[in-house]
């Protein structure tokens, strides 16, 4: 099967689309027509698939070498080019199952054929977010307010990247680092204030490199809450923002 898949891009995503089914769509937002220019075209190639549902399992169980995108999931859509068994089209990932929809792919940005790498974006009081940078130097101390300074405080190849004024700057501080050496989180080694992003430097390469599906899943894991920081006596404690359940809510 020769497909094309395409994701909402969460910097665009104005009206909140992304993991939004299409009853969810028209619920919130009045219809369920799909805005084209709020996607990225993250795959293009053929993959050992005979339907839908293994499409979706190639991206969620066995994902190519190389692929940029985001575990597949509801919002996302199958361009299907190529297939024996499959009518070509675009189909729309549902909560269940897929639904065939319009979409217009001129619209979209094609992300796999650039120089730009995946990072995980981690803004002050915010939940991490993938986002698509050049690794120059311009873009990156855009994305910190500043001059850029490298931290790999991790057991991997995942460098922090934050602005090294934070501190002096007084910028809000963000989230604690904490020591992982034994393979578990352990007691608080560092603070990164203002905002920063993660991104894979492997040892042998000059360059930041997009960090791999794993990496994304395991640091969007570890850094899912914004932390808040308090003073108790000698120490400093941190307390992650937690958002309230709809069944805690009064």
């Amino acid at each position: 099967m020769k497909i094309n898949l395409y994701q909402v891009n969460i910097e665009r995503d104005t009206e909140h689309r992304a993991f939004r089914d299409t009853k969810e769509l028209e619920h919130f937002l009045g219809s369920s027509d799909i805005k084209s220019e709020a996607y990225d075209k993250v795959f293009e190639g053929d993959v050992d698939c005979r339907t839908l549902e293994d499409v979706f399992r190639k991206f969620n169980l066995d994902r190519p070498d190389g692929y940029r995108g985001r575990s597949l999931s509801v919002s996302d859509i199958v361009e299907v080019k190529e297939s024996p068994d499959v009518q070509k089209g675009f189909y729309f990932c549902n909560d269940i199952g897929f639904q065939k929809v319009i979409f217009a792919p001129d619209k979209a940005q094609d992300i796999t054929k650039d120089d730009k790498i995946a990072v995980l974006f981690i803004a002050v009081g915010e939940a991490p977010k993938v986002v698509y940078i050049t690794p120059n130097l311009e873009e990156m101390q855009r994305l910190v307010g500043g001059y850029i300074e490298e931290y790999m405080p991790f057991d991997d190849d995942v460098a922090i990247v934050c602005n090294e004024e934070g501190k002096i700057n007084v910028s809000p501080l963000n989230r604690a680092i904490c020591d992982e050496s034994d393979g578990k989180k352990g007691p608080m080694i560092d603070i990164i204030a203002g905002n920063f992003f993660l991104a894979n430097a492997p040892y042998e390469s000059e360059n930041f490199e997009s960090l791999t599906p794993d990496m994304i899943q395991k640091y969007t894991k570890r850094f899912r809450y914004p932390e808040s920081f308090m003073k108790l006596g000698n120490e400093i404690v941190v307390v992650p923002i937690k958002p309230v359940s709809r069944g805690q809510e009064r």
